[in-house]
Order: C-alpha cells, then sequence, then structure tokens
C-alpha cells in the first residue's frame, strides 16, 4: 500500500522534473528567471519562473516588475491566469482582504505592482473551462487508447515522446535543478504546500474530494483471512486493483503533459507574442508562470511559429 503510494508520487516528481530540466539561466534577475528575446519581433522578455503561492517567488517576480517599470523599461506582464480564475480570484480575496493576506501569491502580487506603474496586464492562460474540458477529453481518449494497441499505444508513445524531445533542446536557456536551490525557495515551499491545497479546496472542494476519493479506491487495502481462497481472491483483486493504477497513472500522466503542459505553453506563447507585436518603442515584456511552463514558453518564444501552430493556438483562444 506505502509501496504503490510512493510510486505514484514519485512518478509525478519525475513528470514535474522533466518539466524543468536544464541549465541554470544567465538572467540578470538570478535563478527562476529566463530572459530571452522574442523570435519574431526581437523584444526582451522575461520569464519568472514560480512556485505558486511561494514567498520567494512573490518576491522575485516583485523585484522583476519593479526594477523594470523604474525604469520605464516595462510595457506589459502576461499572467497565467484566464478572465475567468482572475475574476474569481479578484472577487474572493481583493487587495487588502484578510483570504488575500492567507493565499497571497505571485499572480496577484504582479497585477497589483503593474497597476501602480500603470502598466498593460495581459491575462494570457487558455479558459479554465477549456481545459477542463480537453482534461477529461484527453482522460478518455487515453482508456481507449490503451484497449487499442495497434493505433492508441503508438499514439501515446507520440505524445511522451514529443514532450521528452521538446525537453531536450539546447538552443534555448533553461530553468534547471539548480534553480531549484534557492533558500529563500526552499524555506518558502511549506507555505507553498499550505496554501495550494487550501485554495485549490476553496475554488473547487467537490472536484478536489472526487480526485482524492478516486486516489484513495485505487489505494484500497483488501483485508482477507488467511484460507486459501481467500488468498487467491485477493490476489486477484490485487492484480486488478495495481493494473487500474497503472493505467490510471499513464492517463493522469499523458493528461498533464499535453493538455496541462504543452497545449498550455502554446497560448501563453502566443500571448506574449501578442504583447511583443503591440510594442510602440523598444521596451520589454515580463511573464510571470508556473515554473513547469518557463522551459517549454522559452523553447516556443525562440523558435519560428509555423502558420499551423499559430492558427491552432488562435483558435483555442478562440474558444476560450
Amino acid at each position: 500500500h506505502k509501496a504503490r503510494k510512493m510510486a505514484f508520487w514519485v512518478a509525478n516528481l519525475i513528470l514535474f522534473t522533466l518539466a524543468a530540466r536544464g541549465s541554470p539561466v544567465g538572467s540578470k534577475f538570478g535563478k527562476q528567471v529566463i530572459s530571452l528575446r522574442e523570435r519574431q519581433s526581437d523584444r526582451r522578455v522575461h520569464l519568472v519562473g514560480t512556485m505558486h503561492y511561494n514567498p520567494a517567488s512573490i518576491m522575485k517576480t516583485q523585484r522583476v516588475i519593479k526594477e523594470l517599470a523604474d525604469s520605464d523599461d516595462l510595457s506589459s506582464v502576461v499572467i497565467e491566469m484566464c478572465p475567468k480564475r482572475w475574476g474569481s480570484m479578484e472577487k474572493s480575496q481583493p487587495r487588502g482582504s484578510p483570504r488575500r493576506k492567507l493565499l497571497d501569491n505571485e499572480m496577484q502580487a504582479a497585477a497589483d505592482l503593474a497597476k501602480d506603474n500603470k502598466v498593460e496586464i495581459i491575462l494570457g492562460d487558455r479558459c479554465i473551462a477549456t481545459i477542463l474540458d480537453r482534461a477529461g477529453s484527453m482522460f478518455k481518449k487515453t482508456g481507449r487508447d490503451l484497449l487499442s494497441p495497434i493505433d492508441g499505444w503508438p499514439a501515446i508513445a507520440r505524445d511522451f515522446g514529443t514532450f521528452l524531445k521538446s525537453k531536450s533542446s539546447t538552443a534555448t536557456p533553461k530553468i534547471g535543478l539548480l534553480d531549484f536551490t534557492d533558500p529563500l525557495l526552499i524555506m518558502g515551499l511549506p507555505v507553498s504546500l499550505m496554501r495550494y491545497p487550501l485554495a485549490l479546496f476553496l475554488k473547487m472542494p467537490l472536484r478536489l474530494l472526487g480526485l482524492l476519493g478516486t486516489l484513495e479506491l485505487l489505494s484500497t487495502d483488501v483485508v482477507v483471512s488467511g484460507d486459501p481462497g481467500s488468498m487467491n481472491k485477493f490476489a486477484a483483486i490485487s492484480a486488478v486493483l495495481l493494473f487500474g493504477q497503472f493505467l490510471f497513472t499513464i492517463a493522469l500522466a499523458r493528461t498533464i503533459i499535453v493538455v496541462m503542459l504543452m497545449e498550455r505553453d502554446e497560448v501563453l506563447a502566443d500571448a506574449i507574442r501578442d504583447a511583443c507585436r503591440k510594442m510602440d518603442r523598444d521596451q520589454e515584456v515580463v511573464a510571470v508562470l508556473g515554473i513547469a511552463h518557463c522551459n517549454g514558453v522559452a523553447r516556443l518564444l525562440a523558435e519560428q511559429p509555423t502558420t499551423d501552430s499559430t492558427s491552432s493556438t488562435r483558435s483555442s483562444n478562440a474558444k476560450a
């Protein structure tokens, strides 16, 4: 029972590590920040990789925005939020409210500084309704693909292969494991681990309870007596549960990789490109993102986007 739970969380830790692997970034703002030029406009962009709700990420975000705003070099701030999520957050925990102090976060901190300095705020993420719809569709599709060795298994392998290939590129700066060795980030980890689940529960209690119930069901221990018949039943039930956990983990990992990371990376990169195109003078853009998005977004910004990828991203935004 404990081993299965450990394997599940280790798998997710590996997934997060793959999403953020790379070499240390040479940004003037230090760790967790990627500074590069957007390929089409040649405008400078700073991607602030954050650990959500971590006080160190809040301070890093504020430092980057304040320094650029004070020197009049900041054109706009892109935050990893959609209008629906942002409106809900601003309504439930406005600036100065007790709930905001309890669940202070880098996105609202970025928006507050942008407002104070009269800098444009761009909500760059895909609509939450579209994300959840796509996540549900991908989870179901993976279930069907797992039952189809001829067509389905190669499709799953292609998605994992595309993800790994995108993370192995060395042409763009990356946030690497050394970025996580920041003492302030480490000290703020307990706060992040407290705030993030609490914020999720307050936003969607029923969905979170449903997910926790599913995970508990998949890791249920079966109590049996010592007779041979019961032992055989126990072995059969354990095999079924273990197989179900394996399928669930594959479906969850593919959904995270495709829907939560790669597709949203494209949407976020397109929002940053639009911000760069709108500049009427040589200024810079700050994008405040979850750290798992930074390397993927940096790669997309450094590449020349194809017509197909740009149009598909715009289509996704239109649906949102």
